[in-house]
């Protein structure tokens, strides 16, 4: 046991001191920002603490938690947004498609000559007349014009 808390008090001393090591920043002859636990070759630089970097050089501006968390909901919202778009267009694709099938149907079924029935104001079947069925054609063909791609 002794051993055991010995052993984790020296892992977190050797933690700690690496977490502690100096860092060093410089930009090169590219001008690309080197940031590293050497020094510059040749040169004397002073170490940046590594518990707070010198950002003086990045061209991006600190954000704090509150920013990130600003930013995180409104993609989150975006995100939920463009799903629910999404959503609603297949939804009205598959309305459309089931209109243009029935459309399709009731254009068969009128153009095939068979005899068709509806029910009149007391529920009583009617047959319909040639006259009827062409109004009933025209009506099925505008339907068809506006719920089928094809």
């Amino acid at each position: 046991m002794h051993i055991r808390l010995t052993l984790a008090v020296l892992l977190s001393l050797a933690a700690f001191s690496a977490a502690q090591a100096d860092v060093y920043k410089w930009k090169d002859a590219q001008g690309r920002t080197i940031i590293s636990d050497t020094p510059q070759p040749g040169k004397k630089t002073t170490a940046v603490p590594s518990a707070k970097p010198d950002d003086s050089a990045d061209d991006s501006p600190v954000k704090t938690l509150d920013d990130q968390d600003l930013e995180f909901r409104k993609r989150q919202e975006e995100r939920e947004a463009a799903e629910k778009k999404q959503n609603e267009e297949t939804a009205a694709a598959a309305r459309k498609s089931e209109a243009c099938e029935r459309s399709r149907r009731n254009l068969d079924m009128l153009e095939s000559g068979a005899r068709i029935s509806r029910a009149n104001e007391q529920g009583a079947p009617e047959f319909i007349n040639d006259q009827q069925r062409e109004a009933e054609i025209s009506r099925v063909r505008q339907n068809m014009q506006a719920n089928c791609s094809e």
